[in-house]
C-alpha cells in the first residue's frame, strides 16, 4: 500500500513538472514589435517623366507584416526626380538621386532608403553581366527598336519575366549577346543561376 502511494506521487510531480511553466514558455513570440520598414522596389530606374510607385510595409520583428502604418516619401534631389504623399516617384532630369521613406506604427518610427537614376532613352545600351553577381547598370534606357547588349564575365543568363519580352539568354560564361525591343515597356529580368541578380531594360 506504502509502495502504492509513492508511484502515485511521482506520476503527480511528473504530470505538474510537463505542465508547468507560465508566460511565454509554451512557444509565444509575444506582441508585435515594428522592427523593419520595407520599400519595394528597392531601387528605381526612370525615363524623364516616367513614374514608379513605392510601397512601404512593415515588418515585425519575425519578418511579419503590421498594420496600422504612416509613411512620409523625401525625395534627396526634386530636380531629379520627386514624390507624392502616395510614393509616386517622378523623373525630373537625367541625373541620380534617392528616396527616404519614414514610417511609424506608433510611436516607433523606422526609415529606408531607394536608389532613383533618371536617364534619356538611346538606341542602344550595354549591360555588363559581372563576377559580383550584378548587372551594370541595373536598369537600361533605350529607344524603342533599340538593343541592348550583355556582356558576360562569368557564367549567368538572362531570363525575363512574364510575356512580353525578348527571346531569353541561356547561360552564358562570355561573350556578348544583343536584344531588341521593338515595344515600349519596362523589362524586368533576373539570373536564375544567382539569386537577387536582377535588372530591367525600359523602352520609350
Amino acid at each position: 500500500m506504502y509502495k502504492a502511494r509513492v508511484l502515485v506521487v511521482a506520476a503527480l510531480a511528473t504530470v505538474a513538472g510537463c505542465g508547468g511553466g507560465g508566460g511565454d514558455g509554451g512557444g509565444g513570440t509575444g506582441p508585435a514589435v515594428f522592427t523593419s520598414l520595407s520599400v519595394t522596389p528597392a531601387t528605381v530606374g526612370l525615363l524623364v517623366n516616367g513614374t514608379q510607385t513605392l510601397t512601404a510595409t512593415a515588418k515585425d520583428q519575425n519578418g511579419g507584416s503590421m498594420s496600422g502604418l504612416a509613411v512620409q516619401y523625401t525625395s534627396g534631389n526634386q530636380a531629379v526626380a520627386t514624390v507624392t504623399a502616395a510614393g509616386v516617384v517622378t523623373g525630373v532630369a537625367v541625373g541620380a538621386t534617392s528616396i527616404t521613406a519614414s514610417g511609424t506604427v506608433g510611436s516607433v518610427t523606422k526609415t529606408a532608403t531607394v536608389s532613383v537614376t533618371v536617364a534619356a532613352p538611346s538606341p542602344s545600351a550595354s549591360v555588363d553581366a559581372t563576377v559580383q553577381n550584378t548587372f551594370n547598370p541595373a536598369t537600361a534606357f533605350i529607344t524603342r527598336n533599340g538593343t541592348v547588349t550583355w556582356n558576360f564575365a562569368t557564367l549567368h543568363n538572362v531570363i525575363f519575366d512574364g510575356s512580353g519580352g525578348p527571346t531569353n539568354i541561356n547561360d552564358t560564361a562570355s561573350g556578348s549577346v544583343s536584344r531588341t525591343f521593338p515595344t515600349a515597356g519596362t523589362f524586368n529580368y533576373h539570373c536564375t543561376i544567382h539569386p537577387g541578380m536582377n535588372g530591367a531594360v525600359v523602352v520609350q
